[in-house]
């Protein structure tokens, strides 16, 4: 799977209003450039084999609101690919993320502010970025929760969507009589109890209409065990100890949504144990997310991650998971990007079942970049990134290499020449 934020998606270049992360912001490209960004990576997935793309913000009035969704949806199903729309069910704006819809949980809100959720001194939980104020629904109260149903309903009776990416929201929960007396554990920007309580309103409302809908339940959290049984859930930690009480409230046969960032290279400042495998109880399957490729969590936007994915791959297929979802908002006019996203299509594949690095840079990279050496070139230098007293010499070496190269493999290879000189102060004379 790919998951995208419809703002910073920019598969269609050179063209004005690009953004690179952020997850309130408005859309500032084209109402065009929105479609046009998104028919380019739903063809690239259908002809590589990626089976899905969430797009969050994929319903705003700014880029052309329920006709362009629609456009999309029928790209989607000529390529085979699933279209997946994220849903904030107490927060990221509901179905339709910005604009003047009753299904717009923003509109909700402000007709109905006693539904808002609150701090624990009784003021509203208000999220702020930039010119955006956004606000949370309260979980407890029977009319978020029946707004909820209602839009969702609404959302798969209007689209032919081949699913969602629901999520409760982490950017604060509501700390109201009702919902700290129905909790029974600590909670952080983010509650697993409310997560129990919504998805499974969520599921029953999306399957009244579209029984065949895929629906992934974010979890904000990795399956190992957090070692500090009292702390409340921080996102990316391992799950706490009331979490599994909470997962056998999840729906049957969704899709359970972790991330391991903390779990594997480059930081794998946390253990990932045989603890940490995952149980198809309920007809569940299991997506791992990372955030390889962008500036979430102090990386680089379009960053070469094919050796860090091979880790992830491997290590969630030996810990039973069915899916795997990296971000993919970057084109593949870059070569980083691209490789991820080969890397993503081939590891775990019938050609690569174990998801070895070494077989995907001989069967897929190696004709790319200019043979299998090359290729192994490639990766050690995307690496001196971290080094950049090496990175004048390695700019000579790729200089001197692309005028040996056919036009495309050069062209990869100027790419890296061109992300490595980034490191630099000042080119080298």
């Amino acid at each position: 799977m790919f998951w995208t934020w419809d703002h910073s998606t920019e598969w269609v270049l050179n063209r004005p209003g690009a953004q690179t992360m952020g997850a309130l912001n408005p859309y500032t490209r084209h109402p065009e450039t929105f479609v046009e960004d998104y028919t380019r990576l739903l063809r690239w997935c259908g002809r590589h084999g990626v089976d899905a793309v969430v797009v969050w913000g994929l319903l705003r009035d700014s880029h052309g609101g329920i006709e362009a969704a629609r456009r999309l949806c029928d790209v989607a199903r000529q390529q085979g690919v699933r279209l997946l729309c994220g849903v904030g069910l107490n927060a990221y704006g509901g179905v339709f993320y910005e604009g003047d819809s009753p299904y717009s949980l923003e509109r909700h809100l402000e007709r109905h502010p006693e539904l808002c959720a609150v701090d624990e001194s009784g003021n509203k939980v208000v999220h702020v970025s930039g010119r955006r104020r956004e606000h949370n629904a309260c979980p407890s109260l029977a009319g978020n929760q029946d707004f909820a149903v209602e839009s969702l309903r609404w959302l798969f009776q209007t689209l032919p969507l081949g699913g969602v990416q629901v999520e409760t929201g982490d950017t604060g929960v509501c700390r109201c009589k009702r919902c700290e007396t129905r909790r029974r554990h600590p909670v952080s920007r983010f509650s697993w109890e409310d997560m129990a309580l919504m998805y499974p309103l969520a599921a029953s409302a999306i399957r009244s209409v579209a029984p065949d809908a895929w629906i992934v339940c974010e979890t904000y959290s990795h399956p190992e065990p957090h070692p500090e049984p009292e702390k409340p859930p921080n996102f990316g930690d391992g799950k706490p100890p009331w979490a599994d009480e909470c997962l056998r409230e999840f729906p049957r046969l969704v899709f359970v949504q972790w991330v391991c960032d903390k779990f594997v290279k480059p930081k794998s400042s946390m253990l990932w144990t045989r603890a940490g495998t995952v149980s198809a109880e309920g007809g569940r399957r299991h997506v791992m997310r990372a955030h390889f490729g962008t500036y979430w969590g102090g990386g680089y936007r379009g960053e070469l991650a094919i050796d860090w994915l091979a880790e992830m791959v491997q290590r969630s297929i030996d810990h039973g998971f069915d899916a795997i979802s990296i971000i993919g908002e970057v084109s593949p006019q870059q070569a980083g990007a691209e490789l991820n996203y080969l890397a993503l299509a081939n590891y775990g594949s019938t050609s690569n079942p174990r998801a070895e690095l070494e077989v995907f840079l001989r069967d897929v990279a190696s004709p790319l970049l200019g043979g299998l050496g090359r290729a192994r070139d490639f990766l050690r230098y995307a690496r001196l990134s971290q080094d950049p007293k090496q990175i004048p010499a390695a700019l000579r070496a790729i200089h001197a290499l692309c005028g040996r190269l056919a036009l495309e493999p050069a062209q990869r290879w100027v790419w890296l020449a061109n992300y490595l000189g980034s490191f630099l102060e000042s080119q080298p004379g």
